[in-house]
This record gives structure tokens, sequence and C-alpha cells, in this order.
């Protein structure tokens, strides 16, 4: 809003319109003025004031289809617009509110009523213009946030020809609190995991960004995943437990020569083994979430992954995906859109049958799939 507000008064009586440009000038804002409502309609776009002062009954273009026009108009910032007029009874003043207007002065105009009110929509504009503000500056700090966070994806090694490794990851706002990293190990295999901080937003994602240093820090110098899974839960429980957030885990150490896959789980959604495209028992792999307890004991399974195999790693973004009538996309689905594939891969057929569920809903979770396949 500018210093000192500018204020546009449309009136078609000469002597109404000068005595309120006086007024208002004698409380120090600047006034430009219209005889009309045409003319209100191109000098309020023409010069954006920080408030209206509009007659109802003008020639031309009466006050009430000039405010229509003007809030109607996605182009022009918020204006508020005192409807002023000789008509008193309720039914005008509803039709002047229905109308766009924001608040009403009845003629004559009291003095004080007018400045008033004038002093009450300018608070208003000044209030919605900094809150607007505030938004836009959010809105850019998060858009910055989602290109860092970004940088966090990894670069997938180069496999052995046999092998393949895919993997997308989308936030339900900017930044969200998912992950997902393929880290090369000293003997050759690779360490390779998706992971769900609970909770979406930027506390996540900055929790996640932590979970993945973590990982990174500790995972060469561990060859055992249980033991590695045992210090990373510890050093989860030491930075959030007291703030109520903690990350489930699905984590899995690939040896590329023979497709051997080791895998521990903590409190994730159980990955997937497709096997000549049907869905494979998985051993039940105990372990609760990271960073609720400081001591916990977690099981492993291992899986060969022999030509067409394929292992589908992903967060409960997927199953819990919703649509506009708030149903889950659920296992049901996930396993049917696998079903409804020539695989592997199966990976980006599952996102695809995921957007096609949500339809234009929009997403309620962070999203990500992982897949690893011999092919």
């Amino acid at each position: 809003m500018r210093t000192p507000p500018l204020i546009l008064v449309v009136e078609d009586n000469p002597a109404s319109l000068d005595i309120m440009k006086t007024r208002l000038m004698a409380n120090h804002y600047e006034v430009i003025t219209a005889i009309d409502g045409v003319q209100g309609l191109e000098l309020a776009r023409e010069h954006l004031p920080d408030l209206i002062l509009m007659d109802i009954m003008m020639p031309k273009m009466n006050g009430l289809e000039v405010c229509r026009h003007l809030k109607r108009d996605s182009s022009l910032p918020f204006i508020p617009v005192i409807l002023v007029t000789a008509k008193a009874d309720p039914k005008d003043v509803v039709a002047g509110l229905e109308a766009g207007g924001d608040e009403y002065l009845t003629k004559p105009v009291d003095h004080g009523s007018l400045v008033a009110r004038v002093k009450s929509m300018l608070r208003i504009k000044e209030l919605h213009d900094m809150v607007l503000d505030q938004s836009n500056q959010m809105k850019r700090q998060l858009n910055t946030a989602a290109k860092v966070q970004a940088l966090f994806w990894p670069t997938i090694p180069v496999l052995p020809d046999h092998l393949n490794i895919w993997a997308f990851s989308e936030p339900a706002t900017y930044v969200g609190g998912d992950l997902y990293d393929v880290i090369p190990l000293p003997d050759g295999s690779l360490l390779t995991y998706v992971a769900d901080i609970s909770g979406k937003g930027v506390a996540a994602a900055l929790i996640m960004a932590a979970l993945s240093t973590m990982i990174r820090a500790e995972a060469a110098m561990h060859s055992d995943i249980t033991h590695l899974m045992q210090v990373v839960n510890e050093s989860m429980y030491n930075l959030s437990a007291d703030e109520g957030y903690f990350a489930t885990i699905i984590c899995g150490r690939l040896w590329p020569e023979n497709g051997r896959l080791q895998m521990i789980r903590a409190g994730h959604p159980t990955p997937l083994w497709i096997v000549k495209g049907e869905i494979a028992d998985l051993p039940w792999m105990e372990g609760i979430p990271l960073g609720i307890l400081e001591k916990v004991s977690y099981e492993t399974c291992t899986i060969t992954l022999s030509e067409g195999d394929s292992c589908l790693l992903y967060s409960d973004g997927v199953i819990e995906a919703v649509n506009k009538s708030l149903d889950m996309f659920g296992n049901k689905n996930l396993v049917e859109s696998i079903r409804n594939q020539n695989g592997p891969p199966w990976g980006q057929g599952v996102v695809k049958a995921v957007d096609r569920w949500r339809e234009n809903a929009e997403g309620n979770d962070d999203l990500t799939v992982l897949e690893i396949w011999h092919g």
C-alpha cells in the first residue's frame, strides 16, 4: 500500500464529489476522481488505488456493475470498495455487499463516518497486502528449499548390464520427508533404501537431510546392515525423539555380481518381490521405526534377483494416495497395477497408476518408488 494511500472517488454529483475529495485530502490522502462508472473502472485499472469510494447510482455504468467488474478481474490486486448511496434499505445494502462491496456509507455522508470507514478499510488493505507479501516470500523460500532438497537425490551408479535401478520421488508440498539413496560400498556392493520421515513440510525435510547424512556417513564403516541400522537408529533417536519425529525405512544391500539382495525393515511398507510377473512371498522382517526407542533389534531377509525378477521399494504415499472421493489407492490396486503391465520394470507403471487414481486431487503424502530389477 502506498504512503500516503491513494483513494479513487467515483461520484457523478459534482458537489458530493468535491466534498468527499476535500475531506479526504484534509486527512492527508491522495485522491483521484471519476464522474461516472466507466471512467471509474478505467482509472481503477490504470492507477490501482488503495481504496475506492463508489457511488451506486451513476450514468453509463452503475456502481454495482463497476464493483462486479473489479472483483471478477483476477489481474487486479485486492482493492476495498466502500459503496456510497442514498438508499439505506437493507435489501440495497445486501445487493451492494453481494456485488463485492466491502463497506457501505449512506448519504448525506457524515464526515466522522467517512474518515472512520476509510481508516478501517485501509487497515484491512494494509493487513491483506502484508499477508500476501509474507506468503510470496514463503513461496520463494520454499522454491529454493525444493531445489536444495533435489540435490540429495543420488546419481544412480553404473551397474552390470543385467541389473538396473530406477527411482522416483515426489513431495506432497514444496519439500517433503521421503528420501532414497543408492550408495556404492568399498567391497563393490550397493546400499540402497527408501525412507519416510513422519510428517510433511519443512521440518520433515530438514530431518530427511539429517538422516541422509547419517546413513552416508555410517554406510562405509559397517559391513553388517543390522549394525548399520542400529547405529542410525540411535542417532535418529538422539536427534528427534524429544520432538516426536521418527522415520520408517526399507534398506537393502545389493551384490551386483550375483543379484543377491539382503534387506532390513524398520516400520516401513514391505517391498514387493516380483518373480515372473507375480508377487512372491517375502519373509517377515521385524523392526520398529527409527528414532522411537534408543536400543532396537532388527531382522533381515535375503533374496536373489534372477533374470526377469524385480524388487520394488516404496513409501506409504503410494498405497495411501487418495482420489477426490478420499478413497485410498491401497495394496490391492498396487498389485493390480503390476499385473496389468508387461515388465520388468514395473515402477514407472505404478507411479502412472497412482496419478490416474488421484485424477486432479492434490497429493496428500510424499510418494517415493525405487526399483531394482534383473533383465
